[in-house]
């Protein structure tokens, strides 16, 4: 499951604080949350095996602008150098004022089988 191999390829980011759809109350920063916003099979001509396509959110988090962009930059990096295939879509910048965090969201499209 991409889910998996997601965290597999994010658990040495943040300390290993990488959680799927939201995070513990009261977790220690930086941190990371990751979401599947979309998944899509595409059926290929070539061998007749569906390749996926699933897109994921992934939330870094952290008290200052300048740590929440570089966990940002290492998330990028975790993901580059992992074994999944992938394009980054979007990369925002947002403060969430509720909380006092700086937070930047970055978009993937995943290939996988």
């Amino acid at each position: 499951m991409i889910q998996e191999q997601l965290f597999t390829a994010l658990a040495g980011v943040a300390g290993g604080r990488v959680f799927p759809n939201v995070a513990p109350n009261n977790v220690q920063k930086p941190y990371v949350v990751y979401m599947r916003v979309a998944s899509s099979p595409e059926n290929t001509l070539a061998d007749g095996i569906p390749i996926d396509n699933t897109r994921m959110q992934i939330d870094c988090f952290d008290l200052t602008y300048a740590g929440v962009t570089t966990l940002a930059e290492t998330v990028k990096t975790a993901l580059r150098t992992s074994a999944i295939t992938n394009v980054l879509l979007l990369e925002q910048d947002q403060f969430e004022s509720d909380a006092l965090l700086h937070r930047v969201i970055l978009d993937f499209s995943l290939w996988h089988y």
